[in-house]
């Protein structure tokens, strides 16, 4: 989702978007304008010159995406996060769970030097942990759909991966995470590396996923 823009529609969001640092009414959001990979790479530049973003669709084969989804759960089902008798590669989580419990990393719950018992301690330990595990580093991260479009859309003629990414996990009626931008990825706006966020199965409008400022390069220059 995106700060809203004429073109755009919310007509299918029933309520408020709660944030860390507040609500958000529905006439201040909108959808991200979806593009699809198979798309001609000039209008896909285009749209990325103006937009500063590129929504894809399909990039990744869906069965792929489930498969890392599936391999994440069931590495952190020591946990007890999981809904008891459901499929990991649903992410159900247990309602019976105390939410302290399972700040993770994407929760402003989470404090490293406060966790509650061994359940905490577990949870935070296993979702720093998954970020090395083979299924996730070797296959997910550098899949070749991902690598190859970069290469593709940016033209750069040495494209090479940062060793270091970021899950965001987030459970229900946990607070979600506060405004900010990409300090580790991004620094300043520099032209020389791109952000990919990857979705792992599906997910609602609503559930959690990622919001992004309109227009946002340009916050600290005329456009």
């Amino acid at each position: 989702m995106s700060i809203t823009t004429g073109a755009m529609t919310t007509s299918h969001l029933n309520k408020e978007i709660k944030m860390a640092d507040g609500r958000l009414q529905l006439h201040q959001v909108g959808l991200l304008r979806p593009s699809d990979p198979g798309l001609p790479i000039e209008t896909l530049r285009e749209r990325f010159k103006e937009d500063n973003y590129l929504f894809l669709k399909g990039l990744l084969p869906r069965e792929h995406a489930l498969k890392a989804c599936e391999a994440y759960f069931r590495f952190l089902s020591p946990s007890k996060v999981l809904k008891p008798g459901t499929s990991p590669v649903d992410g159900i989580f247990n309602p019976n769970n105390d939410l302290s419990n399972f700040g993770g990393l994407s929760s402003r719950q989470a404090d490293m030097h406060k966790l509650k018992g061994k359940q905490a301690a577990l949870f935070s330990d296993l979702t720093v942990r998954a970020h090395t595990e083979k299924w996730y580093t070797d296959e997910f991260c550098q899949h070749p759909n991902v690598i190859d479009f970069a290469a593709k859309l940016t033209e750069w003629n040495d494209v090479r991966q940062f060793k270091r990414s970021l899950f965001r996990c987030n459970i229900p009626n946990s607070e979600p995470i506060g405004v900010h931008y990409d300090q580790i990825f991004l620094r300043q706006g520099d032209t020389t590396n791109i952000t990919a966020w990857c979705v792992m199965g599906d997910i609602k409008i609503d559930g959690g996923g990622l919001m992004y400022l309109e227009k946002n390069s340009c916050i600290d220059r005329q456009c």
